[in-house]
């Protein structure tokens, strides 16, 4: 089916993303311009030259309209189990999860999207030869974390999410489990997470209990 990425292992991709007003343009840890229409130096692993993008980073900020938002332990744990219900429900094969105070990651394998899905979805999908579905399903994975988040009222005033998260092509079965190690490790550091063999590695009951908005 055209626009599935031939170089993405078994349709698996790892997704990134990070919370409204934490990761903007500018930023010193590196960033990408929509649809890449700037050419930008550097990345979080090999971070741009100091102050070259300063200029745009404070534009970025001036723009917010409400505080970065850093997600509260419960808040965490709330939308990790509602992505991934989300994305069980989708039929999608997610392995690994973990929601950072910030950021999230996520390896999953994405169903490929049908063409009358892509007519009825055509206003919100990608139309520029890579595969719709990551950003699709991931996108409904996010609006379901994010109303459970309003079900609990706990959702902040600002869009939990920031725009554009990136999904990378797996390469290999290699890469995935890297991938899948790498995201699980992220528990050692407060992040609430997901594993397909371990389940989710918080106290689920929890969450039917009161919440504490301080977490």
């Amino acid at each position: 089916m055209s626009g599935i990425n031939p170089n993405a292992w078994h349709n698996f991709y790892h997704c990134v993303g990070g919370t409204y007003g934490t990761w903007l343009c500018g930023d010193p840890r590196g960033f990408r311009s929509y649809q890449h229409r700037t050419h930008v130096d550097g990345d979080y692993k090999n971070l741009p030259p100091e102050g070259v993008y300063a200029p745009i980073f404070e534009y970025s900020l001036k723009q917010l309209k409400y505080p970065p938002v850093k997600l509260t332990v419960i808040q965490r744990q709330i939308l990790c189990h509602a992505m991934i219900q989300r994305m069980l429900d989708d039929e999608c094969e997610p392995i690994a999860l973990a929601i950072e105070i910030n950021h999230f990651h996520l390896l999953a394998r994405f169903v490929p999207m049908q063409m009358n899905q892509r007519n009825q979805h055509s206003d919100a999908i990608i139309h520029d030869g890579r595969d719709p579905a990551p950003r699709h399903y991931l996108g409904r994975a996010r609006q379901a974390g994010s109303y459970a988040l309003g079900q609990r009222k706990l959702k902040p005033q600002s869009p939990v999410w920031g725009l554009r998260p990136g999904c990378k092509p797996i390469r290999s079965r290699d890469h995935q489990l890297k991938v899948a190690r790498y995201i699980k490790r992220h528990n050692d550091h407060g992040a609430a997470v997901w594993h397909i063999k371990l389940g989710f590695l918080f106290d689920v009951n929890r969450l039917a209990r009161e919440p504490d908005p301080g977490g």
